[in-house]
């Protein structure tokens, strides 16, 4: 994701907001919508932008797991593809945990 700059543009406003959500005392007012909308403009950045840059299926997870089960041929449906974006932004979900102040070493 570090090769474009538009990832890192969204991944950025994507991660600020996910800071100020999980802040001591946050008002969802202030950071649910901003959380929503970065999340989803990163998401569809990254399927219809990067596909291939998507993680394959993960072991270990049950719906990756239900997903294996149903062999398809051919691109992804929109469901497995988001699901896929999950695992992918999974890293910056544990980085901006409470306590922990690696979002800066991230930027």
């Amino acid at each position: 994701m570090s090769a474009c700059a538009d990832c890192r543009e969204l991944a950025v406003e994507y991660g600020l907001a996910l800071t100020g959500s999980r802040r001591p005392n946050a008002n969802p007012r202030r950071w649910d919508l901003p959380l929503t909308t970065t999340r989803v403009r990163l998401d569809d950045h990254l399927i219809t932008t990067h596909p291939a840059w998507l993680p394959d299926r993960q072991p270990g997870c049950d719906i990756c797991e239900a997903w294996r089960a149903d062999y398809v041929i051919g691109p992804m449906d929109e469901a497995e593809a988001l699901h896929r974006v999950e695992h992918l932004c999974e890293p910056l979900r544990e980085i901006c945990t409470p306590g922990r102040n690696e979002l800066a070493d991230l930027m």
